[in-house]
């Protein structure tokens, strides 16, 4: 069996909340991105917002994920440029 290369997989018409980690706001860090994998012609039906909750000095970087598409997405979240697996 080989190694899973996405954080997860979202179905077609469904939505998640995922939340990456903690984020520090003074320092910018850690960086994190988002990266989706699907046919580029339903590319476009995936909605993405990202921002951050919690208080300050407590702060968590969370993405909302929209799959308005009939084909499964795979979503990698890199933190650091490291690829995040949810387990």
């Amino acid at each position: 069996m080989t190694e899973q290369d996405y954080t997860f997989q979202l179905a077609s018409g469904t939505s998640t909340r995922h939340s990456a980690g903690p984020y520090d706001q003074e320092t910018n860090t850690p960086r994190y991105e988002i990266e989706i994998s699907m046919p580029s012609h339903v590319r476009h039906q995936i909605k993405v917002e990202q921002f951050l909750m919690g208080n300050e000095g407590s702060r968590i970087w969370v993405c909302d994920i929209k799959n308005n598409s009939t084909w499964p997405a795979f979503i990698m979240i890199k933190k650091d440029g490291v690829l995040l697996r949810i387990r």
